[in-house]
């Protein structure tokens, strides 16, 4: 054939080249982006989560409640510390100022006890806030929160230990008091280790209901405060 039809033999062997090297390249093509397909997928599609910001689920029930659940909504609407913000409360009546803020904000609500513990709640949440809740939390649900939980007290603690502080502190005479934030301990009400205090004057004319929204405010701000400066 070839000595016959020496230039279409050429031109065949020429073609089977130029198949095989366009073969090559397109096997190349492939394996190279099917590379670059699993970085994307590794190192973009899916990031590692930022520490730096935090999934907090809020326990409260009562408008001493209000502002610190308010300041960290503020957080999570700035794009700030706080990335996921849902609600835990146990007063379920129309009136419960907690359940008009959240709706007000669609915020998810959590009916008290909660249904699901442990490592269901370490999966979807951080950090665990609890400010004027009113129930003892148990132990398998704190230590499934990364960072532990918080507790916005309204006293100096070691003073003052339990229900009504703000109460207890009019009542006695007292010159000061302020708000303590302070890591929950299991089994127990107002004990741990104590992360800030805030001192807040009483003066002599001083009533329950100015009070009792100074030490709202002023434990709000100690609150974010603490939870955008807690070790990760």
């Amino acid at each position: 054939v070839c000595t016959i039809f020496p230039a279409v033999a050429v031109k065949l062997l020429n073609w089977n080249i130029l198949m095989k090297i366009l073969q090559n390249m397109c096997r190349n093509v492939f394996e190279y982006r099917s590379k670059v397909s699993l970085f994307c997928g590794r190192f973009y599609c899916n990031p590692p989560r930022d520490n730096s910001r935090l999934r907090v689920l809020f326990f409260g029930t009562d408008n001493f409640s209000l502002p610190s659940l308010r300041i960290l909504n503020d957080s999570l609407k700035s794009n700030g510390t706080v990335t996921s913000l849902e609600v835990v409360t146990s007063f379920k009546a129309t009136k419960n100022p907690l359940k008009r803020f959240a709706d007000g904000e669609n915020l998810r609500l959590h009916d008290w006890p909660l249904q699901q513990t442990g490592p269901e709640v370490h999966r979807n949440f951080d950090l665990g806030v609890v400010v004027s809740f009113g129930h003892l939390i148990p132990e398998a649900l704190i230590s499934s929160f990364r960072l532990g939980m918080l507790n916005v007290h309204a006293s100096l603690l070691p003073k003052l230990r339990g229900a009504a502080p703000i109460v207890h502190a009019i009542a006695a005479g007292h010159s000061e008091t302020g708000v303590t934030i302070m890591r929950i301990r299991p089994r127990h009400f107002d004990v741990g280790e104590i992360l800030t205090q805030r001192h807040v004057p009483i003066g002599p004319h001083t009533l329950m209901p100015e009070l009792h929204g100074q030490l709202a405010n002023v434990g709000a701000a100690a609150l974010l405060d603490c939870v955008e400066n807690l070790d990760r």
